[in-house]
């Protein structure tokens, strides 16, 4: 990746940065009837943290539960530190003499309480940034409270990470976010600690934390920024940067710069801060500006209170400046955050509570502390402002509604989604989902597709308009699908209550109320949109019964259940005008074979068309039981609309391959993996019933509960033109007597090709090699499923071959970087001082992911002046000798890749660089 950083001032800065005009040019689309001014009140703020500990805390536990659940279940450690920050910035916050007394105690109380649950020394804890996020809470408490045994531990913590987990050698500096193993150095480490030095330098006056938090910030921003505001996660040893952005990572470095800011005067750092807030307010919001929804993962679904705690240690900083980009930037930014908090506070339940998800009021349901804490945080620290809420983005009713977006909302809980996104999950009868301005435009919808899946016999959606007993217009059925994690698409032609058809115009409230068919937990919703052609007879991604063709030959329709029967060899249907939209990846069909089997060839427009797909139908000897094949489709060809083809040929050209009851296409891209190499267990492309652990610098899956049937499936193995007839091969763990990992193609059901007995290995991490032989010749490319099977629990599984076992021991094979002829960009803020008789130079940059190190002349008269430095980035300092006149030497400074290409260079006067 290559980029060039930009060095100009702050005003041009702001000016680039069109996407900062939105607190106003966004707030479109409101209802009339709803948008209103509003703001907070201080009586807002204190309603909200009673509220939350009313919720969540246990006083006589002293901890806070982790959802409104409560029971057994508390706050994990590290987010525990969080809301011992947000209580103390609560206490701050109000002028009520009761509650501050009782926020006084209750940081005291939180304190004790993990000491109670964990001890009183954390350093055995694996994670640095768990050590670090107490360490900055701490300081902050004896900011507060004086009490010096929070100053001891915040010395305690700070120094045990930084004395023992800063290393030189992997990326020229960092710290490794684990303390047990070395394998990443993370922001979520890094610039906390950057951020806890600079209140232990405030707090001792030590120039030692000064130091540390100067440092630390410096390679962080370097190795884990872009240099203009987006955060990186973390850098890995095997994968270099990952350079995924999240809102608690955006926060800490705010927090860290514009702490460095108020302790050196360096407007550097505030521009820094300013950067990174931009970035936020552009990437990381909703269509209106309002902050992303981080879930489902754990430790992001409440991001936005460290985030939020920092933009206002910003929104202090920038308040009242002189400097006129700064007033401009002031301006939208203090109309952004109170947009943000009095949005989240507009969305109270009745309890004064409100979800991590701000697009949505969640009415009831379950609620997690961590999510819950950052409208807390918003309403006690952002600086209040009358703005117009609510705001909800008109939603084209013709294009995916993400299901997760909803404005209101009751019962269900938010999770990941096997295709990669959030979803509607515990979903059960009489829970609902509104969604607000979904424009169906003036052409009219007469259709509508949900995005679902189900393990059980699944539900119904019904479908009204402005009201929650508005006009309906139209019910799907949602079928089960045999997983949680199976989506197809769900459809339905739009109808009233008389059945008559309908086409919806106008801008409206959808009203979604999911209905309870047999089952208790109906499915999981993904997306929906509405369309204007009838989904019923053209969407490739719904379950198509096989009977429904439109023209076919040497094929019979079964009169009671319309299945497809007396197939005979070379016999074929077709199937009208099937829309793929951007592309099929893969398909399914549900068939039953009493004879010798054989395959469905899928092709498109003709008999002589490109073949997409073929399913290999085994031989199962019955015709009562049906079962799920499968098949990988080259995404680049089934796009668009086309006739479907479905071809039948029998084993050896006999008759009768196999009964169809229906087939349906999916957007879920495969991807190829070499059947002899070494397959990572947690590649997986869908599965149920196990999670991932880290341990030994090796991920795997883990969890595995016998009963609950967990499976994975891999898409696609490619076994060759050879075939495979050899061993299966797993790297497995168990703390107790195993279980037994069945391998079978294309389908859950499919054929058996081999079962591995894994037996106790004496521990969880105890991994050791179980093999067993092939049953059959395997060749060409399959979906492979991995059924766990047992009745207890099960095993830990790391990775998979069915080459030689080999494999999982070599070393990796590290591949070539990229060549390129593009330059790196420059270094930047170039600082210089006296030390030691020397002269120390520090900079920034470059920040290009491919740079490796950075060329350092001193020049005098333009002449070189002793031999070329060349400094490995990350570690951003040098030493020069002293010299007695600096103004008549010039310092000259170029960045160098990995493909030998060398930047321009930027030369500072050395004379000028001492005097700043």
């Amino acid at each position: 990746m290559k980029r060039n950083p930009g060095n100009g001032t702050l005003s041009k800065l702001l000016a680039l940065t069109l996407t900062m005009a939105l607190s106003i040019s966004l707030l479109t689309g409101a209802n009339a009837s709803e948008a209103h001014a509003a703001s907070w009140t201080s009586k807002d703020a204190d309603a909200a943290i009673r509220a939350f500990n009313a919720k969540f805390w246990d006083p006589q536990a002293k901890l806070f539960w982790a959802d409104s659940n409560r029971g057994s279940n508390y706050q994990g450690f590290w987010v525990e530190a969080e809301l011992w920050e947000m209580v103390m910035d609560a206490y701050l916050r109000t002028s009520d003499r009761e509650l501050k007394a009782q926020l006084r105690a209750q940081i005291d109380d939180i304190f004790d309480g993990a000491v109670l649950k964990y001890g009183e020394d954390w350093t055995n804890n694996p994670f640095n940034d768990d050590i670090m996020w107490w360490a900055m809470a701490s300081a902050r408490a004896y900011q507060i409270t004086g009490e010096v045994r929070y100053l001891n531990k915040a010395k305690y913590y700070f120094d045990f990470v930084y004395d023992t987990q800063w290393d030189d050698e992997f990326a020229g500096g960092g710290i490794w976010w684990l303390n047990s193993e070395h394998v990443t150095k993370n922001a979520c480490i890094n610039f906390p600690a950057a951020e806890a030095a600079v209140f232990l330098y405030e707090i001792t006056d030590d120039p030692h934390y000064l130091e540390a938090a100067t440092r630390i910030y410096r390679w962080g921003k370097t190795m884990l920024t872009d240099g203009n505001g987006k955060v990186f996660d973390r850098i890995e040893m095997d994968q270099g940067p990952v350079p995924d952005a999240t809102h608690y990572n955006q926060g800490t470095f705010i927090g860290a710069a514009v702490g460095l800011h108020r302790v050196t005067g360096d407007k550097v750092y505030l521009e820094d801060a300013i950067k990174a807030a931009q970035f936020t307010m552009a990437h990381q919001t909703e269509p209106n500006g309002l902050l992303s929804y981080e879930g489902p993962h754990g430790d992001l679904k409440g991001g936005k209170t460290i985030l939020l705690r920092n933009l206002a240690y910003l929104q202090k900083a920038v308040d009242g400046s002189k400097s006129k980009a700064h007033r401009e930037f002031e301006r939208k930014f203090d109309d952004w955050l109170a947009f943000n908090a009095a949005m989240a506070w507009s969305h109270r339940n009745a309890e004064g509570l409100v979800d991590g998800n701000w697009i949505g009021q969640l009415l009831s349901g379950t609620y997690e502390s961590w999510s819950a804490s950052s409208a807390v945080q918003a309403v006690t620290v952002v600086q209040p402002k009358p703005v117009t809420v609510p705001v909800y983005p008109v939603k084209p009713a013709n294009q995916r509604i993400e299901a997760e977006k909803y404005n209101i909302g009751q019962g269900f809980v938010l999770e990941g989604s096997a295709e990669g996104t959030l979803q509607l999950g515990g979903i059960q009868h009489g829970h609902t989902a509104v969604y607000k301005n979904v424009d169906f435009g003036s052409e009219g919808a007469v259709g509508f597709i949900a995005r679902a899946a189900s393990a059980t016999s699944g539900g119904s959606i019904e479908i009204r308009l402005d009201k929650e007993n508005g006009p309906k217009i139209g019910t799907v059925r949602v079928e089960g699908t045999g997983s949680w994690n199976q989506f197809i698409d769900a459809v339905a032609v739009l109808k009233d209550e008389q059945g008559q058809p309908v086409a919806v115009t106008g801008k409206h409230d959808v009203y979604l109320t999911f209905v309870k068919v047999n089952d208790d937990y109906l499915f999981n919703l993904n997306w929906f949109r509405f369309t204007e052609t009838d989904p019923t007879k053209t969407d490739a991604y719904a379950k198509r019964k096989a009977g429904d063709f439109d023209d076919g030959n040497g094929v019979s329709r079964n009169s009671e259940y319309g299945f497809l029967e007396g197939i005979t060899n070379g016999a074929y249907v077709r199937y009208e005008g099937i829309d793929f939209g951007s592309g099929a990846a893969g398909i399914t069909a549900h068939v039953a074979s009493g004879n010798r089997g054989g395959t469905i060839e899928v092709k498109l427009d003709s008999l002589n068309g490109p073949t997409i797909a073929a399913l290999e139908i085994p031989a199962a000897g019955d015709w009562s039981t049906w079962i799920d094949v499968m098949s990988t489709i080259d995404d680049s060809a089934a796009r668009g609309i086309h006739d479907v083809y479905l071809v039948f040929h029998g084993t050896d050209g006999s008759d009768y391959p196999c009964n169809l009851d229906w087939f349906s296409f999916t957007t879920v891209k495969g991807r190829a993996q070499d059947a002899y190499g070494k397959i990572e267990a947690e590649s997986y492309t869908l599965g149920s019933g196990f999670g991932t652990e880290q341990g030994g610098g090796q991920t795997y899956l883990a969890g595995m509960y016998g009963p609950n049937q967990p499976y994975a499936m891999y898409n696609y193995i490619d076994f060759g033109e050879g075939g495979a007839a050899g061993q299966f091969h797993v790297n497995a763990a168990s703390d107790t007597a195993g279980g037994t990992i069945e391998v079978r193609l294309d389908s859950p059901s499919g054929p058996v090709i081999a079962e591995v007995q894994v037996t106790g290995t004496g521990g969880w991490q105890e991994f050791k090699v179980f093999s067993a032989e092939l049953t059959a010749s395997v060749r060409g490319k399959h979906i492979v499923f991995l059924l766990f099977k047992g009745s207890d629990w099960l095993f830990n599984l790391d990775k998979f071959t069915f080459g030689d076992p080999d494999v999982f021991t070599a070393p990796p094979v590290t591949p070539e970087p990229p060549r390129d002829h593009t330059p790196p960009g420059e270094v930047e803020h170039v600082r210089a001082v006296r030390e030691n008789g020397q002269i120390r130079l520090t900079w920034d940059g470059p920040y290009d992911v491919d740079a490796v190190k950075v060329q350092i002349r001193l020049l005098k008269n333009k002449k070189l002046i002793g031999n070329t430095l060349e400094v490995a980035r990350g570690v951003q300092t040098a030493v020069l000798p002293n010299v007695n006149n600096p103004k008549n030497y010039t310092v000259q400074f170029q960045a160098v890749d990995a493909s030998g290409n060398v930047s321009k260079g930027t030369a500072v006067s050395l004379g000028d660089l001492i005097k700043k």
